[in-house]
């Protein structure tokens, strides 16, 4: 019975113009996704290429990462170039486009267009599954059948996201079988893995969206009630808890802004550089001195950066789509805290090349960094954040399914 209901619902789907139209719409938001965010890794990496450094430069910049193009995360600051020194760490900007319009309408990359139109795509295939039968009459007769009201619900569940499914990953393949035509766009086997996760994890996100939708239609008896319903909680979990959450972050843990820093660290060196020709004998201790109260400066300003990041994240995480933003990213090691382990490692390399003394022999030791381990990824945050969307899935399915067992099918 379970096969025949989902096949029904299948069935329905490709009868729909509905389906054909929402469809059609992906595809193409997928594709110039994946077109436009592919030249853009093709003209950075051609930019890598030029700023390179030499082997004896002691500049810590990595090279672009290919799945930037799925998720693009924190690519542009983990694609900075650092330029450790005796007074910091010069962190100069990455590639910018020379036309200004572009910084008005940035391209969206794929993550975005799972999280804001797909998630949208899930909820027009679930909000009238329910309402609309009962609106036409089939559901009355649906039910004088042998089936019971649970196995109807997941039927409907069950076949509405394989209609959903079987396209999603159809359209994505064809999309990076169209982006492998370019010989500079090369992944790696454990790239290749990360992405399958992330797809995966699309899929979850929009099950999630799916199982609202059906729960809201088991809720309202009309179907124009359930869509205006689920507009306005697709609005609030989408785009206002995230921004909500960042905001409060903000206001409850004070971070100077950059420049403030990069001011007090100038005044350092510059007092300690004074003193150092009044007392001559005693060099070394005041570039010592100096050294320390610098260390101590960026060291505090990382950890208040990174409380007003974890406060952030927390409070944030009240939303699936900040959760389903935070791990596709952290899987394609565009995330917070690859960014954040980066900068520990530049942090760490430029107090290398201070003991050695290698920064002014122009001797200094090639700057290596590896992406952070999936296992990693997961303990970090990742498992919990996938948990998250499966908790919200299993919610509003079980809410409606509750809601359903009581529904008035006249």
């Amino acid at each position: 019975m379970l096969g025949i209901l989902v096949r029904k619902e299948i069935a329905d789907n490709l009868l729909s113009y509905k389906f054909f139209v929402v469809i059609l719409l992906s595809a193409v938001l997928i594709f110039t996704s994946l077109f436009v965010m592919g030249r853009d890794y093709k003209s950075r990496v051609a930019d890598y290429q030029l700023i390179k450094p030499k082997p004896d430069q002691a500049i810590a910049v990595l090279p672009p990462n290919p799945l930037s193009v799925f998720a693009k995360g924190l690519e542009d600051s983990l694609a900075r170039s650092y330029e450790p020194s005796v007074i910091g760490i010069e962190a100069r900007t990455g590639r910018s486009s020379a036309n200004t319009v572009f910084d008005f309408f940035p391209a969206p990359d794929f993550v975005y267009i799972v999280k804001v139109v797909l998630s949208l795509v899930a909820l027009l295939f679930g909000f009238d599954r329910i309402s609309r039968e009962r609106e036409a009459g089939t559901l009355k007769l649906t039910l004088a059948n042998p089936v019971s009201r649970g196995a109807l619900l997941f039927g409907k569940w069950l076949g509405n996201l394989f209609s959903l499914a079987v396209p999603f990953f159809l359209i994505t393949g064809i999309g990076l079988a169209i982006l492998h035509l370019d010989p500079s766009f090369r992944m790696t086997p454990s790239g290749y893995g990360r992405l399958a996760l992330i797809l995966l994890l699309s899929l979850f996100y929009m099950a999630l969206f799916l199982s609202l939708g059906l729960f809201v239609s088991a809720v309202t008896r009309r179907s124009a009630t359930s869509l205006v319903v689920l507009l306005l909680l697709w609005a609030l979990m989408v785009f206002v808890l995230p921004n909500t959450g960042t905001l409060l972050a903000r206001q409850i843990v004070e971070v100077p802004s950059s420049r403030a820093v990069m001011e007090k660290r100038n005044q350092i060196w510059t007092r300690e550089v004074l003193k150092t020709f009044s007392d001559r004998g005693n060099r070394t201790s005041h570039f010592q001195t100096m050294n320390e109260e610098i260390k101590r400066l960026e060291e505090d300003y990382r950890n208040r950066v990174d409380r007003q990041v974890r406060l952030a994240k927390a409070l944030n995480r009240i939303s699936p789509a900040a959760g389903f933003v935070y791990t596709a990213t952290e899987m394609a090691g565009t995330g917070i805290g690859e960014d954040s382990r980066l900068k520990r490692e530049v942090v760490r390399y430029r107090d290398q090349v201070l003991q050695t003394g290698t920064l002014e022999n122009n001797m200094a030791p090639a700057f290596s960094y590896k992406y952070r381990p999936l296992g990693e990824v997961m303990a970090e945050g990742g498992l919990f954040d996938i948990a998250w969307l499966l908790v919200f899935n299993v919610f509003f399915f079980a809410a409606g399914f509750v809601r359903f067992l009581r529904y008035d099918a006249r």
